[in-house]
């Protein structure tokens, strides 16, 4: 019987898995909950509670169902040699739900994972069923609506890079922006976040980076356990949120005109401004963006980023005249992935040539430029008080960007290399003449948003 891994987050990264010689064949055998859901290749089960699945033949799911009711794992055997026409080999099955974090040791009184809903109601569940429901989506296209109305008759409020430049103070610009920006971001991922919740789902939100950008990240790895075609809104949430976002901006704009300060409305274009620009981020799927894993949900695919990184260096070592580079032994990708990557890979080269043209071609001459204003600021003499704090700042910020962006590569990295050496889950050749493999798929999964480019700090 061949498994295969699409583990979110390693067993070893949960608590110790109990061995898995420590049920007898003649005895039950515990389980944690588990969520079977169907797949082209086989069954989807996992732990949500540990974002741990695989993909079973549906005869391995059966036995799964089995165990699960309280057959023995004896019976469960038989039924398997008689419906597969092979041998179940016992010792390598509970090898691989061992490692999968499936097993309940025998002195484990069970834990709220074994509700029907894995753990009851998740925290903000029904304020996630309110944001989505349907009062809700009048409101969402009411706004909407009203926006584009107001754009058709004034095209000052029509979205421009003019919006950015809402003060005289340049440096108030950056700053600004990078704290209204907080919020938005938080918007974003939080509908993320709830879309998962209203379905039952725990999320975590971090911190990390694509290329030279930094990101927000919502991870929804438990989304594995609900159907395909309830993953489109967790994914497209987000940019939802942006729509919103941006079309309530804009009203506001519309309604402080005339009263207060003129900046405040120009303020709120330029951050409905930002708003539009991550929204547009989303479009550059080669950085693993929402439609991203809506493209990949849609094809069927579970880690075609990967398998197409791969291709590319294979592509590269062959045309240098080098041998082809060794493939994650945790990595065996599905044919689909293969297939699939190899109109993919090209466009993966062209968007990262993109991303690093523009960094070429205007991030670091933009770059290069604020920092010769910044030392001539600094260095000359007859520089008013304002003129110190302005750059000051502007190093301050810069320097808070950097340093971020490096504390995020030092850890991915090392979390990778820690990731690396740890797990080997369910490998093995089995009496039936059938293996344990085990691959790593994408978790199912990572929303995010861009927080800034990291090198394009002015």
């Amino acid at each position: 019987m061949t498994v295969t891994s699409a583990s979110a987050s390693s067993a070893s990264s949960a608590s110790p898995a109990p061995s898995a010689t420590s049920s007898s064949a003649a005895g039950p055998i515990r389980l944690h909950r588990l969520t079977m859901v169907p797949e082209d290749d086989g069954v989807m089960i996992g732990r949500p509670d540990t974002a741990s699945y695989a993909v079973f033949p549906e005869e391995g799911a059966e036995v799964l169902r089995m165990l699960a009711a309280g057959a023995t794992l004896a019976e469960a055997a038989a039924w398997y040699a008689e419906a597969a026409g092979e041998t179940l080999d016992v010792d390598d099955f509970l090898e691989i739900l061992a490692d999968l974090g499936f097993l309940r040791d025998a002195d484990d009184p069970g834990g709220p994972d074994d509700t029907p809903a894995g753990g009851g109601r998740v925290r903000w569940q029904r304020l996630g069923a309110w944001t989505f429901s349907w009062p809700a989506w009048l409101v969402y296209a009411g706004l909407i609506v009203a926006a584009a109305v107001e754009m058709i008759r004034d095209s000052a409020l029509r979205p421009s890079y003019h919006d950015v430049f809402f003060t005289d103070h340049l440096a108030l610009i950056p700053i600004t922006l990078t704290v209204v920006q907080i919020p938005c971001i938080l918007v974003h991922e939080g509908y993320h976040a709830l879309s998962g919740r209203r379905l039952g789902l725990p999320s975590t939100l971090t911190i990390s980076r694509r290329l030279y950008y930094l990101v927000a990240e919502t991870r929804l790895d438990s989304l594995f356990s609900v159907p395909r075609r309830r993953r489109y809104l967790p994914f497209l949430a987000g940019m939802l949120a942006d729509a919103v976002l941006i079309s309530g901006l804009t009203l506001l704009a519309v309604a402080l005109r005339g009263h207060g300060p003129a900046w405040v409305a120009a303020l709120m274009l330029a951050i409905s401004f930002t708003c539009v620009m991550r929204l547009l981020w989303q479009f550059m799927f080669y950085l693993e963006t929402d439609l991203y894993y809506v493209v990949t949900n849609a094809l069927r695919c579970s880690d075609l980023q990967n398998a197409a990184r791969f291709q590319v260096r294979t592509a590269v070592r062959r045309w240098t005249h080098r041998p082809p580079p060794e493939a994650d032994p945790d990595a065996e990708w599905s044919e689909r992935d293969r297939r699939m990557a190899r109109w993919y890979a090209p466009l993966l080269v062209v968007g990262y040539g993109f991303s690093l043209g523009s960094l070429l071609w205007a991030g670091i001459p933009t770059t290069v430029h604020f920092w010769s204003q910044i030392e001539n600021r600094f260095s000359d003499s007859g520089t008013a008080t304002g003129g110190i704090l302005d750059a000051a700042s502007f190093v301050g910020l810069t320097a808070l960007q950097i340093g971020l962006l490096v504390y995020v590569t030092v850890r991915d990295k090392r979390a990778a290399r820690k990731q690396g050496g740890v797990t080997e889950a369910g490998t093995g050749e089995g009496s039936d003449g059938g293996s344990g493999d085990t691959s790593s798929a994408e978790s199912g999964v990572v929303s995010e948003s861009a927080a800034t480019p990291a090198a394009d700090i002015a």
